[in-house]
């Protein structure tokens, strides 16, 4: 059974391409355009792998991500935060509820990012 990643993004294109290429990559995808939608989705869904956006609509991705790990069903999903934000930092550390699991700027590679998801789901 392929591993089950959500992508969250309020950029289409950016969803559209990750999903082409997460689909190819022979991962199952599902999507949403705001934190709101992903966070409902991620607990729907129950992904192997969250991608997110900082910058979104109704919901920003760290507020999403603080309220996947403090929700016991969804806090052991993995997550890679993905921005465009110029100067933005990776959360720190020291705070359990803003863990993440890869932190990568936009624009990327797709193969950089599918190397970060393979290494963080321990597959070859």
């Amino acid at each position: 059974m392929p591993k089950k990643i959500l992508v969250i993004d309020d950029n289409k294109e950016t969803v559209m391409s990750l999903n082409f290429a997460l689909e190819k990559a022979g991962y199952q995808v599902d999507y949403a355009y705001d934190g709101q939608e992903g966070y409902l989705k991620a607990i729907e869904f129950m992904p192997d792998l969250i991608i997110l956006d900082i910058m979104m609509p109704v919901m920003d991705g760290f507020t999403m991500n603080r309220h996947l790990k403090e929700n016991p069903q969804t806090r052991s999903i993995p997550v890679v935060i993905i921005t465009a934000k110029s100067g933005a930092a990776p959360p720190p550390a020291d705070r359990p509820e803003m863990k993440v699991d890869a932190y990568l700027r936009k624009p990327f590679f797709f193969n950089e990012i599918l190397m970060k998801i393979r290494d963080i789901l321990k597959e070859k």
